[in-house]
């Protein structure tokens, strides 16, 4: 299924070309390139979860099958779903004005369901469960199956180059692990009011962070400030934000010090605000800076 996020000019496009060829297409075939963004609703059956699994796939105005495009993957934050990114937050809006305003370089993003996971792979008994965490192996899903279909069936250009991870809170936290662990796949990382833990007064949420970190090991290669020391970061870029009146605020920064004294190319931004999604849709034209740095090319 695929939504249009201009409706009324895709129609009048398509009248158009109509009455000019005698014939017209709905679907993206080979040399057809598509005068609006679009956002694709998909669904595929994943091996590692062992269910039905759905993602939306936002492609830009002038989508070009002759052209290559960077993908961000962008997480959505605790309780969320795939939708709630585009449909509530409207990030494919923002996104398509910065395009038409030559802000930013056009941009496939991905906003996948993964549950209230973390994006970890976990199984029942790792940890006492608090009722709120989703079990099964959701790290294996968005790497193993997600990455692939988006790379076979669209224009992408399939490599860390041009592979971007991002998120809000859960899904900061979520951006943060994944492409600390897989430099291999991501080369630009954004927590945004990414919800994590530094073991003192001020942590929010223990019995998510119990769950994610119950044995020693397992905080090792889970914790981002575990990860930021033992993971080499150096070909990386992360970018970290978060309000100033959120309590996560505090423990973001900390992050950021540590990666800063690793060397690591991070930077760090607060603006004025709370941790929620007025605040982070606010920032969309920040990020999608941040983000879209490549231009489509010859493929």
């Amino acid at each position: 299924m695929r939504r249009s996020l201009t409706l009324l000019t895709c129609c009048l496009l398509l009248m158009i070309g109509l009455a000019l060829s005698g014939c017209s297409s709905s679907r993206l075939g080979n040399d057809i390139v598509s005068p609006t963004s679009n956002i694709d609703d998909i669904e595929i059956y994943s091996k590692a979860l062992k269910s039905k699994m759905s993602f939306d796939v936002y492609t830009p105005p002038g989508y070009d099958p002759k052209l290559k495009y960077p993908v961000l993957y962008m997480l959505y934050g605790y309780g969320g779903n795939r939708g709630y990114v585009f449909d509530n937050m409207e990030l494919g809006q923002v996104t398509d004005r910065l395009i038409e305003n030559d802000e930013i370089s056009p941009l496939i993003i991905v906003s996948p369901d993964y549950g209230n996971s973390f994006a970890v792979n976990s199984v029942p008994g790792q940890g006492i469960n608090p009722g709120s965490v989703d079990e099964g192996l959701y790290e294996d899903y968005l790497l193993e199956e997600v990455i692939p279909y988006v790379d076979k069936n669209y224009r992408t250009i399939a490599s860390r180059e041009g592979r971007y991870v991002g998120g809000f809170s859960m899904g900061g936290y979520a951006a943060l692990y994944l492409g600390f662990n897989h430099t291999d796949l991501f080369s630009k990382i954004g927590g945004h009011s990414a919800a994590i833990w530094d073991y003192t007064d001020n942590d929010q949420y223990t019995d998510q962070r119990d769950w994610l970190y119950p044995t020693a090991a397992l905080r090792e290669r889970r914790d981002p400030f575990k990860l930021a020391v033992s993971r080499n970061l150096d070909d990386v870029h992360i970018y970290l934000d978060a309000g100033e009146n959120d309590q996560l605020a505090a423990v973001d920064e900390k992050l950021f010090t540590l990666l800063k004294s690793k060397h690591a190319q991070v930077e760090w931004h607060t603006y004025p605000g709370y941790h929620s999604a007025s605040y982070w849709m606010e920032h969309f034209a920040d990020y999608l800076k941040f983000y879209s740095g490549d231009t489509g090319s010859k493929g």
